[in-house]
């Protein structure tokens, strides 16, 4: 099940955020020694979360965090613009029906049950998740950066993005993708998946998720 915590949802779900902030501080940090921040509580937050974007967060029977992912607006301030404009060329991206994706984390402490295709089942439903709220919204892509050990799952995953940018060596090698917002995708990932029906949770409608586009 996928969680969408929008801005006025964060004091009602404190304690996933928590989980999530913690979990990104043992991936980013501890896993992959991204010069990110961490602060007292052993959070890893950084100038973004700050801006109040829509979170989607994996939960599993008993509500705890296994994967999750912030989505902002490419109308305002977004990683792409502020630090990776010039590691792709000067490209730009910015759309009120276009959003960027940033901080995929899928916990370590996360079941490892496999689709059909073997993709983490959590990945999955993450990627369904992004899916069903872009079209909930009226998003009509995702943007994001990704290295290439993601370009196998994307494929097997069902939803690859078109290449609009790539830069650097082997693995230090990154990539910008743009992910298109369909019925279409939606149906993809769930071949891909085995899934049927909506990933989200029961009751987030249109209306809550419409702000964030505007």
């Amino acid at each position: 099940m996928i969680r969408m915590i929008t801005a006025k949802d964060y004091a009602g779900s404190a304690d996933v955020l928590a989980e999530m902030f913690q979990a990104r501080k043992r991936l980013f940090k501890d896993r992959l020694d991204w010069d990110v921040t961490v602060d007292h509580r052993g959070w890893e937050v950084d100038e973004y979360d700050a801006l109040k974007p829509v979170y989607l967060v994996a939960l599993d029977e008993t509500g705890s965090h296994q994967g999750s992912l912030r989505l902002l607006p490419t109308t305002g301030d977004t990683m792409l613009r502020d630090h990776f404009t010039e590691v792709f060329d000067g490209v730009v991206i910015e759309s009120p029906v276009i959003w960027e994706c940033t901080r995929f984390c899928v916990d370590s402490r996360a079941s490892e049950n496999l689709t059909p295709r073997g993709v983490q089942s959590v990945t999955m439903e993450l990627l369904l998740g992004i899916c069903e709220t872009g079209l909930a919204a009226g998003a009509e892509q995702i943007v994001g950066v990704f290295d290439r050990r993601m370009i196998r799952i994307y494929q097997r995953g069902g939803w690859s993005p078109e290449l609009v940018g790539e830069n650097g060596e082997g693995r230090d090698r990154v990539y910008l993708g743009l992910w298109d917002v369909s019925e279409e995708s939606a149906a993809s990932i769930r071949k891909a998946s085995g899934f049927s029906g909506s990933v989200l949770e029961a009751g987030k409608t249109q209306k809550a998720v419409r702000p964030i586009v505007a």
